[in-house]
């Protein structure tokens, strides 16, 4: 079964994508900061990362850009998880890091299963 880390600092956001994950027939597990996402990926392999991008402490985006620079995570397959417009400027800085995917919050969830099974093959 492929797995899903799921990181974000809304503790009803990472119930709710949970729930549609585990019932897209994939194992998920949640984090609620960047600091613990690297953690866990430190010590298992997960298929996917679901990543909010405004978080305290640690952005998603200064996640992600630990994950590429670090050898073992570089090619780990991350889709960024939004609420707010990120502007060209904002977007572009983002792209540069290969996100797979972005998910609006909140997800539609007929959407949200289709992009993710592409995502997961």
């Amino acid at each position: 079964m492929k797995k899903v880390l799921i990181v974000d600092d809304e503790e009803d956001i990472l119930t709710s994508v949970k729930m549609l994950v585990d019932d897209s027939g994939y194992e998920a597990e949640t984090v609620n900061s960047g600091a613990k996402a690297l953690k866990a990926l430190g010590s298992k392999k997960y298929d996917l990362v679901l990543l909010d991008i405004l978080m305290p402490g640690m952005s998603g985006k200064e996640v992600l850009e630990k994950i590429r620079a670090d050898p073992k995570l570089k090619n780990q397959k991350v889709a960024f998880m939004t609420v707010v417009q990120l502007g060209k400027q904002g977007e572009d800085s983002i792209q540069a890091l290969k996100p797979v995917e972005y998910f609006e919050k909140p997800v539609r969830v007929g959407d949200f299963r289709t992009r993710l099974q592409k995502v997961l093959g």
